[in-house]
């Protein structure tokens, strides 16, 4: 996904050698108008408060977009996000639903209000459980806020919607197809490296660097890594 700003710019290269951004960089659009296109052909999969839409076939677009403009994203990059999955759209959502200007003007759209509604998904965990994770780590409690404070929630779901990055809601203990075509096991040491090093392990269909553009390898400590375990365990 192509951004426009040079914070982003390891970000920018990572997905483009990846195969993605293909669609260039979108310039702003009439949000009105695309708040008219969403209403009529986005609305009914996805929720968005500004919107007034109740969709739950897609993602929550509040929650979905509520850790990046928390950090304060520039919405020239959301809105590229939101432009490149429009025109890369992953089943069942159609490819190309919106082009060319219609695309953009959605993409205004969404990125000007997205993430500043009440949400269901990508919002702050509700955290109900203090059990201390194994071998040592933090316990779930602490997990949890560390997976809205760092940004997580703005990339993975957890109600199994396909983000930027996988959903993580009952994947500990699973088996989990990579990049490289390798099958592993999803258990604490491989959750573990995965948030360590997050270009360790690419599942498949999944860019390689993308994560890893925003948290540095190693740049979360130990301890905080086996709370954000923890806390993904408990998400069935």
């Amino acid at each position: 996904m192509r951004v426009a700003a040079a914070a982003f710019l390891a970000l920018a290269t990572a997905a483009l050698a990846a195969g993605c951004g293909q669609t260039g960089v979108t310039k702003s659009g009439d949000i009105s108008h695309g708040k008219q296109l969403f209403v009529a052909k986005c609305g009914g999969c996805h929720r968005l408060q500004d919107a007034g839409t109740q969709g739950q076939t897609g993602p929550d677009l509040d929650g979905a977009f509520a850790g990046p403009r928390r950090q304060h994203f520039k919405l020239s990059t959301i809105r590229q996000v939101v432009y490149d999955q429009i025109y890369h759209a992953a089943a069942p959502m159609p490819q190309r639903l919106v082009t060319g200007a219609d695309a953009s003007a959605v993409a205004s759209y969404v990125a000007s209000v997205a993430g500043a509604g009440r949400a269901s998904e990508g919002a702050a965990p509700t955290i109900t459980s203090t059990t201390k994770a194994s071998g040592g780590g933090g316990g779930t409690a602490q997990g949890a806020i560390l997976f809205e404070s760092l940004g997580c929630s703005g990339c993975h779901s957890l109600s199994g919607a396909k983000l930027t990055g996988p959903p993580l809601n009952g994947v500990a203990g699973t088996r989990v197809k990579l990049s490289t075509g390798q099958t592993v096991t999803a258990d604490d040491a491989y959750l573990l490296r995965s948030i360590l090093d997050p270009d360790a392990n690419i599942v498949q269909g999944f860019p390689k660097g993308i994560m890893s553009a925003t948290i540095k390898p190693h740049s979360v400590p130990e301890a905080q890594a086996k709370a954000l375990v923890a806390f993904i365990k408990s998400k069935k």
